[in-house]
């Protein structure tokens, strides 16, 4: 077994690197995942920059999709991975898990823009935090990644936190699980199908591209009744905005894939927590959303199953070191 927690495959996968990926030394994985986090967790900064900037939802959606798209194509050709990119396309069972995961991604997109700009940035924050307890049990289920009896206790805590706010009819809570179950079931994908990171978000934004090209024709026509859209009749600002989607879009989720691809679905899922823990702070301290006795029960039942868990799975690893 890899430091990945799956076993070698007996042929060679298109995109995926030649080079075997070294499983006693993951801190390029850590670093990885490190990067691609802390740029989620500021990543509101920007969606609220253009939500004021009158973009609709959307049509932010399109340009992410088109901008990353042709960033990647740049950088991949760049770096001379044509010839992996093409063995990829070129790969029915490939092609059709980046389709599968581009679908979780797009979805996941959505509903954390969506929520960002109706200031639920906390919601957005809970969905990051359960979503390593939930991958961890992914793992478990599809990956058959041990889980000790105290990990399973930590993710019974998890459960009770999020009950509390079902049972309190917190209606935010259903943007939290569907943020936590798609970007679960996307590194799910991402994990079992290991392509070259930059190459497996090429290809996904491929399969989103004509969907998105098709809305912006649509809104360039009019048919909407919004005119051309933002970017028809933005100002300066507002341009470099749209075009800045392409990095903020692609950057952390290269970083995510190349960390996702080299280490345990359990190490990512701790190194996670960064993440939810910057878009909380800027919930609460920036843009002042309420935070209710309600979520302090049900946040402290999930950082107290994170706690639980991180010091367990540390316990574990040096036991085995």
């Amino acid at each position: 077994m890899t430091e990945t927690g799956l076993s070698p495959a007996t042929a060679p996968i298109p995109g995926r690197s030649a080079a075997p990926l070294p499983a006693a030394l993951p801190w390029a994985g850590i670093g990885f995942g490190l990067g691609g986090y802390f740029l989620w967790g500021i990543s509101p900064i920007y969606f609220k920059a253009v939500g004021a900037a009158g973009v609709p939802l959307l049509e932010l959606t399109a340009h992410r999709i088109l901008w990353s798209c042709l960033l990647c194509l740049g950088i991949l050709l760049a770096f001379g991975k044509r010839a992996e990119w093409l063995g990829v396309l070129r790969n029915p069972r490939l092609r059709t898990a980046l389709a599968g995961s581009a679908v979780f991604l797009l979805i996941n997109w959505l509903v954390f823009v969506w929520a960002i700009d109706r200031n639920q940035v906390i919601a957005c924050s809970l969905g990051y935090y359960i979503n390593p307890l939930f991958a961890v049990l992914l793992g478990r289920l599809v990956l058959k990644e041990r889980m000790t009896a105290v990990q399973w206790g930590a993710f019974g805590l998890a459960v009770a936190g999020v009950a509390v706010l079902i049972g309190n009819a917190d209606q935010a809570i259903w943007l939290s699980l569907i943020i936590a179950v798609t970007w679960g079931f996307y590194g799910l994908i991402r994990k079992r199908f290991p392509v070259d990171s930059l190459i497996g978000l090429t290809v996904e934004t491929m399969v989103l591209l004509p969907f998105a090209l098709a809305y912006m024709i649509w809104l360039a026509m009019g048919v909407s009744g919004q005119g051309q859209g933002a970017l028809g009749v933005a100002d300066g600002w507002t341009h470099l905005l749209l075009l800045l989607a392409g990095p903020v879009t692609a950057a952390p989720l290269v970083l995510f894939a190349a960390g996702w691809r080299r280490l345990r679905m359990a190490t990512m899922s701790l190194l996670q927590y960064l993440s939810p823990s910057l878009q909380f702070l800027l919930a609460v301290l920036l843009w002042n959303e309420p935070f209710t006795p309600v979520h302090a029960i049900a946040f402290a039942c999930i950082w107290g199953a994170l706690i639980v868990y991180s010091w367990n799975s540390w316990q574990t690893a040096r036991r085995a070191a």
